[in-house]
């Protein structure tokens, strides 16, 4: 069987613990090399994590042992090492978000277009168990006709001082595109593209500044209401979707390596399912090898990443207006 060979772009833990670990254990993946501006640390860190190579730059990369990159970057840092790599003939896997802006993706699309390579987005909670099971119950219309829908992505940071609104949306931080953009990608996937949002963003606590606590209203292209939630001050990690003819829930949809939880509700019977472990970064490369290997568009798309910024893009300027704002048309 033939394996595609990555290369992964950054020496952070979450790099090398996640990303180089789920690669060297897809069955149709192979770990190539490791990336770094730093010559001795990329030596470093292919040494611990088993990588035969180490470049220091996209440039540098041999492509007779790479066949993709898998980009493990500061954010700003996405579109335009993408876009090298593109125009290197290597494939590309970005990390989550995809870039800081709309415009950023549409470059990243347009190189991977012009230079006939793949581009995945790391939205990697598409595998997660709960979320792979309530795809399965809203498809079958477990749940009946979707009313409205619940999701939160939050965990606790430590204040920075340094974090003001402006500089974090620029540099692509921000509780809300940090975490907020497993939220839009989960919801998306399970109910369709958000039409339109309105949102509060801020913090109650003086100690912190800028993106570090969001609420979502958002109104779907189905009808569908919902809201969503991502704070850098609380931990929250719930989904609950009401239908017509009852609702599903989960306490824990999004995780690394985990069974979470899942429950459905129907008048007076309640179903809690068994829900098996899952290293979302093991399938997550497996798919993205697979469409490279059969020269197919992945599920976790650049055009899906570039949908995500566009309701996030949306969401800061109704924090800054006080109004509702369309998703940008074509974006999602």
């Amino acid at each position: 069987m033939r394996k595609v060979r990555w290369a992964v772009v950054g020496t952070s833990s979450f790099a090398l613990d996640w990303i180089a670990r789920g690669i060297k254990l897809g069955s149709n993946a192979e770990l190539a090399a490791i990336v770094s501006r730093d010559a001795a640390r990329g030596a470093a860190a292919a040494e611990r994590v088993g990588a035969p190579h180490s470049y220091t730059s996209i440039d540098e990369i041999d492509k007779s042992v790479v066949d993709g990159v898998f980009l493990v970057l500061p954010t700003t840092q996405h579109a335009p090492y993408a876009i090298a790599a593109a125009r290197r003939g290597l494939h590309v896997i970005s990390e989550k978000p995809m870039a800081p802006t709309v415009a950023d993706c549409r470059q990243m699309i347009e190189a991977a277009r012009a230079n006939g390579v793949l581009l995945a987005v790391a939205q990697c909670m598409e595998w997660t168990a709960p979320m792979v099971k309530a795809r399965e119950l809203l498809a079958s219309g477990a749940i009946g006709e979707v009313v409205s829908a619940s999701i939160s992505a939050s965990f606790t940071a430590r204040p920075d001082g340094r974090w003001k609104f402006e500089d974090m949306v620029r540099s692509g931080a921000g509780a809300l595109i940090d975490m907020g953009v497993h939220a839009v990608d989960a919801i998306t996937r399970l109910l369709g593209p958000v039409r339109r949002v309105s949102a509060l963003v801020g913090s109650r606590f003086p100690e912190y500044a800028g993106d570090v606590s969001a609420t979502l209203l958002l109104e779907f292209a189905s009808g569908v209401h919902g809201t969503l939630q991502a704070h850098y001050t609380c931990y929250q990690n719930g989904l609950e979707i009401h239908g017509t003819r009852g609702r599903i829930w989960s306490s824990a949809w999004w995780g690394r390596e985990f069974a979470g939880d899942l429950h459905m509700q129907r008048g007076e019977e309640v179903v809690d399912f068994d829900l098996p472990t899952v290293n979302v970064y093991v399938p997550q490369i497996e798919h993205v090898s697979d469409c490279v290997l059969r020269g197919v568009e992945p599920v976790i798309s650049g055009e899906r990443g570039l949908a995500n910024i566009a309701v996030i893009e949306a969401a800061l300027a109704s924090a800054r207006s006080g109004c509702a704002v369309e998703v940008a048309a074509g974006a999602a």
